[in-house]
């Protein structure tokens, strides 16, 4: 395991120092896994959460332009900036369909597809015209993923959610927009109270009177306390 998540760990850094032009992209890729496996051994935390520590670290100066030799412009570089015209839309591999579920609520359509091999959601989400979220870092050395045609975000299976969440994220600069159905995807459309009133518990009927159905699946939402936990993580995760 604490291999696969160095091999893909190094391929992002390779990346991110390649971009640059900084440094040797390998000499220094290797210096920074090296960093984190050693915090990792001193602090006695994984491997796998001091690794992500240094690559959004890493991430962040180079965003923020702190790389010493870093270009001016965002064009070719290891990420994709999305705005309100260009949102993201995402395919999760098997492995994530927790994450696909948090990004729903987040407010962005992320979709799985059971029905296709692993080795081909690659290929599916270029077709598709989405962005790959999957745990597999051998996803990483693709040519399409090095050519910049498809957009990967790898997303380490031994983070917790809430890890993987904000990996993902700052990785994709994503913010909080209206949540979608946590279930389906599908959009939340607001609803007059009298027309769920059979399908909403009594007690709930007392004290709410805002209630929401998914356009997809018709599901029942209301803004309970249930929700306020969900949007207290997403604060804590997407928008920190």
């Amino acid at each position: 395991m604490d291999g696969r998540i160095e091999h893909g760990f190094r391929a992002r850094f390779r990346a991110l120092v390649g971009w640059t032009g900084s440094e040797d992209a390998v000499v220094e890729a290797d210096r920074l896994v090296s960093e984190a496996t050693a915090a990792a051994a001193s602090e006695g935390t994984s491997p796998a959460h001091a690794l992500a520590r240094v690559w959004l670290r890493e991430l962040a100066a180079a965003k923020s332009g702190r790389v010493e030799g870093s270009r001016a412009s965002a064009s070719g570089a290891p990420w994709v900036r999305f705005d309100e015209a260009n949102l993201p839309r995402f395919l999760c591999d098997p492995s994530l369909g927790g994450l696909a579920r948090w990004l729903r609520a987040a407010g962005y359509e992320a979709r799985l597809a059971p029905g296709v091999p692993g080795h081909r959601l690659p290929d599916e989400a270029l077709r598709r015209g989405l962005v790959l979220l999957t745990s597999e870092a051998e996803v990483l050395d693709r040519r399409i993923v090095a050519d910049g045609s498809l957009v990967v975000v790898w997303v380490p299976s031994a983070l917790t959610m809430a890890e993987q969440l904000h990996l993902a994220a700052v990785e994709l600069g994503l913010t909080l927009r209206e949540p979608r159905c946590m279930a389906c995807g599908g959009g939340l459309v607001p609803t007059a109270k009298e027309a769920v009133r059979p399908r909403i518990p009594p007690r709930t009927a007392i004290w709410k009177d805002e209630y929401f159905v998914c356009a997809e699946c018709d599901h029942l939402f209301w803004r309970g306390t249930h929700w306020e936990r969900i949007a207290a993580t997403l604060r804590r995760t997407v928008a920190a």
